[in-house]
């Protein structure tokens, strides 16, 4: 799909509009949202707990089902977690307690006292916001100061997912719907995607690019919904320019995720940044 460099402020709010809309009301989504199960979310929450310091006042933001939060408060933290969607967190209710609350709300605009949290996390949410930059905002005025924000999802702009994309269709396996559905797909993507990373990588500002994302009621899954183009340049840049610490660029687990994330931590095929305020 079109990838659009420059946003026009009537399509950012429209399209704000639309997908709070689809989120509210998607059963069909919600659904996916159930194989974000407790061991779906383990790397994420031994991410969280890992530059966390013991006993934290976390606040997980765009949480989906609950569960990871629900799991961060059992390894002993206070936890607020927060969703957009009110029929995401339907079912989540039942594992509050006096250090487990959930809220829904808008990353967009966060109901919170500034500087009220030690530790500000999201999963796999940056990639389904219309305007990251506001959503970045956000979390940096909820950290306190010396608090950390840990931020993971998909590396949509990596070149190397399309590029992997490529041979295993060459060996025969399927491809990846929306993103690698062909091998000219495929290799279009791995061009376009290295042109990117050149480019951010060079740039003195970030460049946040979005796309339309498809928010049809039969939902497939795969980062179809996606609005942002995600890539760890821009989040870096980001927060550089606004005076924050880069604590880790990007946090590896296994053999094969730390030797990506020590050396072509840009590249790797998931976020998963550490940020010191």
């Amino acid at each position: 799909m079109e990838t659009l460099h420059s946003v026009n402020p009537h399509w950012r709010e429209s399209l704000r509009q639309r997908m709070k809309r689809f989120y509210e009301t998607s059963e069909t989504y919600k659904g996916l949202l159930a194989h974000h199960d407790e061991t779906y979310q383990q790397t994420y929450v031994e991410l969280v707990n890992r530059y966390a310091l013991p006993g934290s006042r976390i606040l997980d933001v765009g949480c989906g089902n609950g569960i990871s939060a629900m799991l961060l408060n059992r390894l002993g933290h206070d936890v607020v977690g927060t969703d957009i969607s009110p029929l995401f967190l339907k079912e989540a209710q039942k594992w509050e307690n006096e250090r487990l609350k959930y809220r829904i709300c808008d990353v967009l605009e966060l109901p919170f006292d500034k500087e009220s949290f030690d530790v500000v996390s999201s999963s796999e949410l940056i990639e389904h916001l219309p305007d990251v930059e506001m959503a970045l905002s956000e979390m940096i005025r909820m950290a306190r100061r010396g608090g950390r924000i840990i931020i993971s999802g998909p590396n949509l702009c990596s070149p190397l997912m399309p590029f992997l994309d490529l041979i295993r269709m060459i060996l025969g396996k399927p491809g990846r719907l929306i993103w690698a559905e062909t091998k000219r797909q495929a290799l279009l993507n791995t061009l376009k995607n290295a042109t990117l990373y050149f480019q951010k990588r060079f740039s003195r500002e970030p460049q946040f690019l979005y796309r339309e994302p498809d928010l049809n009621d039969c939902a497939i899954g795969g980062d179809a919904d996606s609005a942002y183009c995600a890539h760890p340049i821009d989040l870096e840049k980001f927060f550089r320019l606004r005076g924050l610490q880069i604590v880790k660029r990007c946090v590896g687990f296994g053999l094969k995720g730390r030797i990506m994330s020590t050396c072509f931590p840009h590249l790797s095929l998931y976020i998963s940044m550490v940020v010191q305020k």
